[in-house]
């Protein structure tokens, strides 16, 4: 798995990728079925990776990685190449929610799991875009009726 240029470290790279369709229940005490769609969430990667002791300068990169921000102090957004994330459409992600590492004394190594999150999904590109072009529409619709009023 590559975040933009950083290879992340270690053996047994295991992803699984999850979608969240969130609904809502709007049937009351009723035995209908009715719900309401309240849109689809971003996907998210769950990533686990056994990195040896020998190699702590591995999960120390990876570390920075999760902590790093931009310029404006936001998490910094990885461009991701890895088969699940970009078979599922997924190309920027972010770190989110946790990133854990924890001893495995017998095989002498860390064993580490994180969650990326999809940054800017379609969905939120498509939201985004009609909104822009309903501001769009808004703010012509405004100019003409300013126009008529100093015209009147």
């Amino acid at each position: 798995m590559l975040l933009d240029d950083f290879k992340v470290p270690g053996k047994n790279l295991r992803v699984s990728g999850s979608l969240e369709l969130r609904t809502q229940d709007i049937a009351g005490e009723s035995c209908a079925t009715d719900s309401v769609d309240k849109g689809i969430k971003p996907k998210t990667l769950r990533v686990s990776v056994d990195i040896p002791f020998s190699a702590k300068d591995g999960l120390l990169n990876l570390i920075k990685k999760a902590e790093s921000k931009d310029s404006a102090g936001e998490r910094h957004i990885y461009t991701i190449t890895h088969r699940t994330a970009n078979s599922a459409g997924i190309r920027q992600v972010r770190f989110f929610e946790y990133f854990d590492w924890r001893e495995s004394r017998r095989l002498l190594m860390w064993n580490v799991s994180f969650i990326l999150q999809e940054y800017l999904s379609n969905p939120e590109r498509t939201e985004k875009r009609e909104t822009t072009a309903l501001t769009s529409d808004i703010t012509q619709y405004q100019a003409i009726l300013d126009q008529a009023e100093s015209i009147a």
